[in-house]
C-alpha cells in the first residue's frame, strides 16, 4: 500500500468519525483531533427551529372547563390558568401519557 491509498484511507476514516460526532451531538458539539499531517478542529451548532415548541408542556390563559397537562419529557409541566372545573397538571418523566 502506498502513501497516497493509506492517507486516503485515514481521511475517510476522519471524515467518517466526524459525521458520526454530528450526528450524535445534534444541538451543538465541539471536535479536535491531531494526526501526523496536522490538527483538525471543528465546532457545530443545529438550534432549533424558531416554531419549534419547548420541551415540556405549558398552559396559560383561562379555560372554560378542565385542564389536563401531562408531560413525560424532561421539561416538565408549567400551568398558569384559570378554569371552572379542575386543573390537572402531572409530570411522569419516560412513563407513556394516560390513557382519556
Amino acid at each position: 500500500m502506498d502513501i497516497t491509498t493509506a492517507t486516503l484511507i485515514g481521511l475517510a476514516i476522519l471524515a467518517l468519525v466526524i459525521i458520526a460526532f454530528f450526528a450524535v451531538f445534534r444541538g451543538r458539539g465541539n471536535f479536535s483531533i491531531k494526526t501526523k499531517l496536522g490538527e483538525a478542529k471543528a465546532e457545530g451548532e443545529n438550534p432549533p427551529p424558531p416554531t419549534a415548541v419547548p420541551v415540556g408542556v405549558k398552559v396559560k390563559g383561562v379555560a372554560g372547563r378542565d385542564i389536563h397537562a401531562h408531560s413525560t419529557g424532561v421539561g416538565g409541566v408549567d400551568v398558569d390558568a384559570k378554569a371552572k372545573g379542575d386543573i390537572k397538571a402531572t409530570h411522569t418523566p419516560g412513563a407513556a401519557p394516560p390513557k382519556s
